[in-house]
């Protein structure tokens, strides 16, 4: 019986090992190289819209004095506009169109995939030049996208409304790093999912805060490894273990009695 026990205790703690970490993500090999950081000037890079986008303009006359009245028409499929109470007045949300462009009333269509914000709003006063006297042009984007996993506990997405959103602000919205993440371990997945750049930032040192400075891109995934501690788990599972062992043999011991 002794024999049974210790045979049951083994088999439990490599049981045990074999099981730990299942709900983990996005592994990296041991020696996995990440990306670099370079300087923030660098990587701080305006976003560029892209197709599905939804996109806020709101156009002026005088400099932005007058409000340019654009319809009355609400969302919808195709960039039909929807009012939305935006920055310094009224303005109406487009969707980008499958073939890259919006479609404006007293506009028409206008191709703004591949645009920054700053782009948009230089190349609709233009437009407007030959109808509004002084135009002056706000233009937003409503749909920018992060999606934060704080190990296997929890998940969230976070919707970037400034340009330059950075971790540290971020993980500040949505609460720090929890008591399971790993704050040595922050991945910060941007990029085409097939070849993604992959950055590795250690914010459990004063150190780390240079890196946190970097601007968050819509699509970009913060993964926080978790921290796993192996030994509470392996007894956790071990006591399991021993408590069925001890429901067993106090079975087997009634069951030998006359």
């Amino acid at each position: 019986m002794r024999l049974l026990i210790l045979i049951s205790i083994i088999i439990s703690i490599l049981s045990s090992c074999s099981t730990l970490d299942k709900s983990r993500m996005l592994k990296t090999p041991t020696n996995y190289k990440f990306k670099q950081f370079v300087d923030s000037v660098n990587y701080k890079k305006p976003y560029r819209i892209a197709v599905d986008d939804q996109i806020s303009i709101q156009m002026f006359s005088n400099d932005g004095y007058g409000f340019v009245g654009v319809g009355n028409q609400r969302g919808g499929q195709g960039g039909q506009g929807q009012g939305s109470q935006g920055q310094g007045g009224l303005g109406f949300g487009y969707k980008v169109r499958s073939d890259s462009t919006i479609k404006i009333p007293m506009v028409g269509k206008v191709k703004v995939v591949g645009l920054t914000l700053n782009e948009i709003e230089t190349k609709f006063e233009k437009i407007l030049e030959s109808q509004v006297n002084s135009p002056f042009v706000i233009a937003q984007i409503f749909n920018r996208r992060i999606y934060i996993f704080q190990g296997g506990y929890s998940a969230s997405v976070f919707q970037l409304q400034n340009e330059n959103t950075t971790l540290f602000e971020v993980l500040a919205q949505v609460g720090g790093v929890y008591n399971e993440g790993n704050a040595s371990r922050i991945k910060i997945i941007r990029g085409d999912l097939k070849k993604p750049d992959i950055y590795k930032i250690n914010l459990s040192t004063i150190d780390g805060m240079k890196q946190a400075d970097l601007s968050m891109q819509a699509g970009d995934i913060i993964y926080i490894d978790p921290f796993i501690n192996y030994g509470n788990r392996i007894s956790r599972d071990i006591g399991s273990t021993l408590g069925f062992l001890s429901s067993l043999l106090l079975v087997y011991t009634l069951v030998q009695q006359p």
